[in-house]
């Protein structure tokens, strides 16, 4: 018998990398310029301003609960995919690209910062866009299930009872 439910970790995680992804989304701009004057060699030391501190602590956390929810989702049963086909298969290449980003934008970030690479940083901001984009289209996909497809279940799924 398959879930009809996201365990209530599935769900705290989800919500969680949510709530830090967007701090990192606000967070961008100022880390973006903490890099470049580290880049041009104006402020070596001091590029690690506040901004960029929590920039890649929260980094790093997101990574680490990207790695334990795929761990999570790969020992315990989710619910199966809401549709079959073309659909079943853009939502799941949407939620394993999120894997990737979530875990790869950290160490991409990192060696950016440490090596220094303006690529690496180029690589990084790259995927931010990327990333914005995959989550817009995440957000409307389930709206549009929800309220305009009907299908109630798949936001009811990732809410505790």
């Amino acid at each position: 018998m398959s879930a009809t439910k996201y365990t209530i970790p599935h769900i705290i995680l989800h919500w969680a990398i949510a709530a830090l992804v967007t701090v990192q989304l606000l967070l961008a701009d100022r880390m973006s310029a903490a890099f470049d004057q580290m880049m041009e060699n104006i402020t070596p030391a001091g590029a690690w301003t506040s901004s960029a501190v929590v920039h890649a602590v929260l980094g790093v956390a997101i990574g680490l609960l990207m790695v334990w929810r795929l761990m999570l989702s790969l020992t315990t049963e989710t619910p199966p995919p809401a549709r079959t086909g073309a659909v079943q298969t853009l939502s799941r290449a949407t939620h394993g690209l999120f894997y990737v980003l979530l875990i790869g934008m950290p160490f991409a970030g990192a060696l950016a910062w440490f090596i220094p690479s303006q690529s690496l940083g180029n690589l990084h901001s790259f995927a931010g866009n990327l990333l914005i984009a995959l989550i817009l289209l995440h957000i409307g996909a389930a709206l549009y299930h929800h309220y305009i497809a009907g299908e109630k279940t798949i936001l009811r799924r990732m809410f505790p009872r």
